[in-house]
């Protein structure tokens, strides 16, 4: 097998080398040259391809492949030898210029030398006139007699064609491009002249839509500085035609503005009709007059047979003076759904006698909140809405405690730019500006950070994560076993180990003055709420045994340090607290014979609890067994009560002699127990045996029983 390995290509393939091609490749026509267009116009360009032929075991053999690129080749591939005709795209019943873009005939200037090239023109002769409409140079119809055009005129523009209205979808007319020596008439061609080249110009016809051009701005408020020009883009005029081009797209101003003119941007001219291509090339603009007044430009457009209803641009002057008063930050509180933008938090003023409409444009859209007006998310905001209330952030993500908006404040008067901080407001007591004691260790309670507020909206465990550390403390587990012993530093806790006195605080034992300030920072936590950055500020001062301090102090200086163990010894001469005094949260387990922790507390307004010391210990015993036995009397007393009662038998009801009911009142009974030795047996008689004179005491029937009276 043959292989050919293409060691130099300079205009094909860009540059690629070596390229591998075998022979079968060659034979099916795999392999193939493309040339790549130029910059400038040409005629005739070489190329080369430098190949090695390998086919082993024959040596290798270097062959040079030149390559001449031209017009003058012939190509089934290429539908026109000139440098370019692309043919005309028009609607029906439109004219349209026929520039340099899509018809050029330079390259037949590079088919001679450079030095004679400035002596030449190239000519058109049109050999066939289109159908369907005319072919106008400077305005008048290109005559039978003399239907010549030179590229000059192609590339000013002064060439058109003008469609009939007709029917049909398709025309074309046919030339033939030739040279011509300068200063010598059309119709005598110079010697010199080499190539003439015959082709069709192609015309595509589009059929005329029913419907208007759309306009399809993007802003309907043009601001411009007082008495200074702006330019009209596209954001403010653009329309939509899909059977018509930009040149063909016509606005014209029914009403003028009051507060300036429109202007051709380049020359300064006042105009009162122009194009789309004209506003999308910047070629239009408006002037202020130098007042302050608003205005607007009323316009229709036309694609040459509809018409638009009139549109309204509104233009508004701007001033050099504003002055904003603004917060540091918007605090969105966590949990909530929105926050109010009141003016103490964002106000612009021009600070004249008579306030102006201040618009609010946002220019930044924030990545994790949103700006709301009536609860609808918006891009704009007037001072107004802010009046009443309508203005409102929100936290739509849950990943970032803060968020900024950017933001352009507008009014008749002035414009200013700012940014707009919105943070995360905790929802978490924590109290600021704690005096704690050095070289004591503080147990990280709800008295210090408290996020039961959270927990309860979220019903779940809020974390803390710490984000910076205090400078002269630490933050430590206590309570724990094992690895996760009392002392191991900790950088996330939760609250439930908070309310279990899982967490600690080390506070290190310095030899600054005698207060020192700190602070610690969070990051708090929950489901569906976005996170917030709390701050624990406080100062530390060297320990005082007589001092009340507001928290839970598990060790103080002099004091032994905690044990994996769950040891928690105080110091010597520390008061305590046993684990079952109601101060205590914790869930630790306390050595025998050992310290408690000290609990002290304090108010920064002086109002002051004494401390728990050790006589408040003994009470907090003696008062729960003096309770315990009290009501083993009370239980004792009233089992012996109802052991008698059960105890007793059958009883006999006698009233007590000397006293008479009084009418309406039960009389007094008492019972007498019956002794069984007493007792009669009961036994049946025959009224035959029974003594008639006996009988005839006793009663056959039970009496009947009156009030309070009952059978026993």
């Amino acid at each position: 097998m043959l292989i050919f390995v293409a060691k130099h290509l300079k205009r094909c393939l860009n540059e690629q080398c070596p390229i591998l091609c075998s022979s079968p490749q060659l034979e099916s026509g795999a392999v193939f040259y493309e040339h790549q267009m130029p910059e400038k116009p040409f005629w005739v360009v070489r190329d080369s391809v430098e190949l090695l032929l390998s086919s082993p075991p024959a040596p290798a053999v270097h062959h040079v492949l030149p390559i001449t690129v031209s017009y003058s080749a012939a190509s089934h591939n290429i539908s026109s030898q000139l440098w370019k005709n692309r043919g005309l795209d028009i609607v029906q019943g439109q004219r349209k210029v026929i520039d340099s873009s899509i018809l050029d005939a330079s390259n037949l200037l590079a088919s001679l030398p450079e030095a004679e090239r400035g002596l030449l023109d190239v000519v058109f002769e049109v050999r066939r006139f289109p159908a369907h409409g005319r072919v106008t140079l400077g305005g008048l119809n290109l005559p039978q007699g003399a239907p010549y055009f030179m590229q000059e005129d192609v590339a000013q523009g002064e060439l058109e064609y003008l469609h009939d209205d007709s029917g049909a979808s398709v025309d074309s007319f046919s030339f033939r491009a030739r040279l011509n020596s300068q200063g010598r008439g059309i119709l005598h061609p110079s010697p010199a002249q080499a190539v003439v080249l015959e082709e069709v110009f192609n015309i595509s016809i589009r059929r005329r839509d029913s419907s208007p051009p759309e306009l399809v701005s993007l802003d309907v408020l043009l601001e411009v500085l007082q008495g200074s020009m702006t330019v009209i883009t596209q954001k403010y005029l653009n329309t939509r035609d899909e059977d018509s081009t930009p040149d063909e797209v016509r606005f014209t101003v029914s009403k003028a503005p009051t507060n300036g003119r429109l202007v051709d941007a380049t020359k300064g001219d006042h105009i009162s009709s122009f194009t789309q291509e004209a506003v999308n090339k910047g070629q239009v603009g408006f002037v202020s007059d130098g007042s302050l007044s608003d205005g607007f430009i009323e316009f229709t457009v036309s694609d040459g047979k509809h018409h638009t209803e009139p549109h309204t641009l509104h233009v508004g002057v701007l001033a050099r003076t504003l002055v904003l008063a603004k917060a540091p930050e918007i605090q969105v509180l966590q949990g909530d759904d929105e926050t109010l933008v009141t003016e103490e938090m964002l106000r612009a003023t021009t600070g004249g006698p008579n306030e102006e409409e201040v618009l609010y444009k946002i220019t930044s859209v924030p990545k994790y909140a949103a700006v709301m007006v009536d609860r609808q998310p918006t891009s704009a905001f007037t001072q107004t809405q802010i009046r009443e209330g309508r203005v409102s952030v929100r936290f739509i993500k849950s990943t970032s405690p803060r968020d900024s908006v950017a933001f352009v404040a507008r009014s008749r008067a002035a414009n200013v730019s700012s940014v707009l901080n919105i943070t995360v407001k905790p929802l978490a007591n924590i109290p600021q500006e704690l005096l704690l004691p050095r070289g004591a260790t503080v147990l990280l309670d709800k008295k210090l950070l408290d996020a039961t507020p959270l927990a309860n909206k979220t019903r779940t465990s809020p974390t803390f994560s710490v984000i910076q550390q205090p400078q002269g403390a630490r933050f430590v587990r206590a309570g724990g076993r094992g690895p996760e012993g009392d002392g191991q530093p900790v950088d996330t806790f939760t609250q439930k180990e908070l309310d279990e006195g899982r967490v600690a605080m080390e506070i290190l034992n310095g030899t600054g003055g005698s207060q020192a300030q700190d602070v610690a920072r969070f990051l708090l936590k929950a489901h569906g709420v976005p996170p917030a950055e709390c701050v624990l500020s406080f100062k530390t001062t060297p320990y005082n045994a007589s001092a009340v301090y507001p928290a839970t102090l598990l060790k103080v200086p002099g004091g032994s340090a905690w044990s994996n163990s769950n040891d928690l010894p105080g110091g010597a001469g520390s008061p305590r607290i046993t684990p079952a005094s109601p101060r205590w949260r914790g869930n630790m387990d306390w050595p025998q014979g050992g310290d408690a922790p000290t609990t002290a507390y304090t108010d920064k307004d002086s109002h002051r609890k004494p401390v728990v010391s050790r006589r408040n210990n003994l009470w907090s015993i003696l008062i729960p067994i003096l309770i315990l036995l009290l009501l083993l009397l009370l239980v004792a007393i009233l089992a012996f009560y109802l052991v008698r009662r059960n105890k007793t038998g059958k009883h006999n009801v006698q009233t007590v002699a000397g006293s008479k009911p009084k009418n309406g009142e039960i009389s007094q009974e008492t019972f007498r127990k019956t002794d069984p030795a007493n007792n009669i047996p009961m036994s049946q008689m025959d009224s035959k045996d029974a003594d008639p004179e006996l009988l005839q005491h006793c009663r056959t029937t039970n009496p009947e029983l009156k009030k309070n009276q009952y059978w026993v």
